[in-house]
């Protein structure tokens, strides 16, 4: 199984990547903008269950604006190229005990490795709604990641937004592999002038 570290913090997600980062913050896009199959950044394009996903708000983030009362919504983000290190910002996710209009549970948040394995992650929310950054390194490239919605008391969705999603470019921990037969060629290749 991918053996991954789980970050709830920028600051120490992006030291431990000890490389470029790439951020989609949708301020490019214009508010409404569908995003449904565009490809936010090399090789990541964003999809949910309940459509239309479109640009929201004056902050600009993705969000899911279909039937929001079905209960089960989740975001869910196609990773083509083999980072091993993403991150995320769930906003919007309101918790305040007592009041049944917020998440009364938490949402879960799973990430697929192309080993083969996965990890789920239980979040919860805030009393503010403020972003919930979480970010992940793994041995093995993320190939999906899921977001599903907490309810409210009601059995909706709490309505969440997702913004800044990041992968790492570079770094010990997030290069892609080199062909088994790469540095077999490179050592034939400088053998050869002896």
């Amino acid at each position: 199984a991918a053996t991954v570290s789980v970050y709830t913090d920028l600051a120490s997600w992006q030291a431990a990547v000890a490389g470029a980062v790439q951020t989609q913050d949708f301020s490019g896009f214009a508010a409404g903008s569908n995003l449904t199959g565009v490809t936010l950044l090399p090789g990541l394009t964003l999809s949910t269950n309940a459509p239309p996903l479109q640009v929201f708000g004056v902050d600009r983030e993705a969000f899911a604006l279909g039937n929001r009362g079905q209960g089960n919504l989740y975001y869910e983000g196609q990773y083509a190229l083999p980072y091993r290190a993403v991150a995320l910002d769930i906003g919007s996710f309101e918790a305040i005990p007592g009041d049944g209009s917020t998440a009364v549970d938490t949402g879960e948040l799973a990430f697929w490795f192309s080993d083969g394995s996965s990890q789920t992650l239980a979040i919860a929310g805030n009393a503010t709604g403020a972003n919930l950054f979480i970010g992940v390194i793994s041995d093995f490239a993320v190939t999906r990641l899921r977001w599903s919605e907490a309810h409210e008391a009601s059995g909706g969705n709490e309505e969440t937004t997702l913004d800044n999603l990041r992968v790492g470019l570079r770094g010990d921990r997030n290069t892609v592999p080199l062909p088994g037969t790469l540095p077999l060629a490179a050592l034939a290749l400088a053998v050869l002038p002896l």
